[in-house]
């Protein structure tokens, strides 16, 4: 009978022990961040951790049901990773953060690089006003595993380091452009992004977007240049300057009927809702 109050005991300090853990994380997340931005997030690896530490033979499945039922740990879209309900909370309630399921698939995918792009990546950089239902992740190659379907996976490969802002990895301003010049299909709105993307360009600067397009090929750089001739006329006019000059016609955007048709750069436009020369310069 003693020996079992004793185990009982060890447990609830080791899964208490555990709790108070988190707090750390928590606590410098709410120092840092917005009460929207500050997360934590948890799985088994600190349980296996504690039971070593405390020889307790208690299966780490067995105190992750007793932390859920007891309202600590809120599920996520990923098996095996939960989000822990702060106190602040007042009960089992989730923050509903923007970023919770990119980092849910981050942390539960720790040897998958992706970095946030595209407008999820601006909205993170604190460059647009609004993020995007589904989260956009940009993959170097993009894994046969799981996505969630609340993440939008697009195959991209950045020259340029990724920053960490709001805890992900996102694609830097010189990148998020050349990824959108590299297929501009992958945006959604044209109309919406032409309200966001001259703040992307306006935090660029030309050094990092010569090095950000040494790898890609020539209608990359046109339809790169194409893009910042209003916005952007010095590096647009470095990248026209920097290739052969174009003789084939390519396309800006899907192929359907042409919106309009550059001259110099030899591109058909049909993603653009106007001319990008009617684009202010910002640079």
């Amino acid at each position: 009978m003693f020996k079992k109050c004793v185990k009982k005991v060890t447990l609830m300090l080791m899964i208490f022990t555990f709790i108070f853990s988190l707090f750390p994380f928590y606590v410098k997340a709410e120092e840092n961040t917005s009460t929207e931005e500050s997360t934590s997030l948890a799985d088994y690896s600190p349980l296996y951790e504690l039971a070593e530490k405390y020889g307790l033979l208690t299966d780490p499945y067995v105190m992750v049901t007793r932390l859920k039922q007891s309202g600590w740990l809120l599920p996520t879209s990923q098996k095996g990773v939960w989000e822990f309900a702060s106190a602040s909370m007042a009960g089992p309630y989730s923050k509903n953060e923007p970023l919770k399921d990119i980092k849910v698939f981050q942390k539960s995918n720790p040897d998958i690089e992706c970095y946030v792009c595209l407008q999820t990546a601006a909205w993170t950089l604190g460059l647009a006003d609004r993020i995007p239902v589904k989260k956009e992740l940009a993959f170097p190659d993009v894994p046969r595993r799981h996505i969630p379907d609340s993440i939008a996976a697009f195959k991209y490969h950045s020259v340029l380091e990724p920053v960490k802002e709001k805890g992900v990895l996102c694609l830097p301003p010189e990148s998020i452009i050349v990824h959108i010049a590299s297929k501009p299909s992958v945006i959604r709105s044209w109309e919406g992004a032409m309200e966001w993307i001259p703040d992307v360009v306006y935090e660029m600067t030309i050094d990092n977007l010569y090095l950000e397009l040494s790898d890609k090929n020539d209608s990359i750089k046109r339809r790169t240049g194409y893009l910042l001739q209003g916005m952007y006329p010095d590096a647009a006019e470095y990248i026209y300057n920097s290739i052969p000059k174009p003789a084939a016609k390519i396309r800006f955007g899907k192929r359907i009927p042409a919106l309009r048709n550059d001259v110099k750069w030899m591109i058909s436009d049909t993603a653009l809702p106007y001319s990008p020369l009617r684009m202010e310069k910002v640079k």
